[in-house]
C-alpha cells in the first residue's frame, strides 16, 4: 500500500525545517499528537539532523487482525534529514514492536509560493500470508490519519 499526503505551510522552508528537526519544537508537537511515553533524540547538525522517536500509540484493529495488532502499540521512527535542492528531505523507517509490517518512506519540505510544503510517501508491506494485506491496510489507514494530525499540528505552528 503506497501512501502520499501533501500540504502547504505558510511560512518559509527554513523555518518550517527547524519546526521538523529542532529537539524543543518536535517534543511540543508530539505532546500534541497523543500517545504516551514519548521519547526525541535528536542528533547531528543541520541539515544533517537524525531524529529518533518513540512512543506508545494505541490502535483499534480489525477483528481479523486483533490477534497480530495489540490495542497499544511501541511505535519507534526515524528519520534522517539532508538538504534536497532548495529544502530538505528525510529517509522514515517506522517500525512498530511486534505488529508484522514494514513502513518506509520519505518527509520532504519545499519551497512554494506563499510559504513550504511539506510532503510525506510511504509504502506499508506486510509478508504474513492471507492476512498481509488487511495489516498493511489497517496500518496505512493509520498512518494517513497521524499525518493528516501532524500537519494540523505543524500548520497551527507557524
Amino acid at each position: 500500500m503506497k501512501i502520499q499526503v501533501k500540504h502547504s505551510l505558510k511560512t518559509d522552508v527554513g523555518a518550517a525545517f527547524k519546526l521538523c528537526t529542532e529537539q524543543k519544537a518536535q517534543e511540543a508537537i508530539y505532546a500534541k499528537l497523543g500517545g504516551s511515553d514519548l521519547k526525541i533524540k535528536r542528533e547531528g547538525r543541520a541539515p544533517n539532523v537524525v531524529l529518533k522517536i518513540s512512543r506508545k500509540m494505541p490502535a483499534n484493529p480489525p477483528a481479523a487482525i486483533k490477534r497480530l495488532v495489540p490495542a497499544t502499540n511501541d511505535v519507534s521512527h526515524t528519520e534522517k534529514w539532508a538538504a534536497d535542492g532548495d529544502g530538505y528531505e528525510a529517509d522514515i523507517v517506522v517500525e512498530i514492536k511486534g505488529v508484522p509490517v514494514k513502513i518506509v518512506g520519505t518527509k520532504a519540505l519545499q519551497p512554494e509560493k506563499g510559504g513550504s510544503s511539506v510532503e510525506w510517501k510511504f509504502d506499508i508491506s506486510s509478508g504474513i500470508p492471507l492476512l498481509g494485506s488487511v495489516i498493511a491496510s489497517f496500518a496505512g489507514d493509520e498512518l494517513k490519519k497521524n499525518l493528516e494530525d501532524e500537519y494540523k499540528v505543524l500548520k497551527a505552528s507557524v
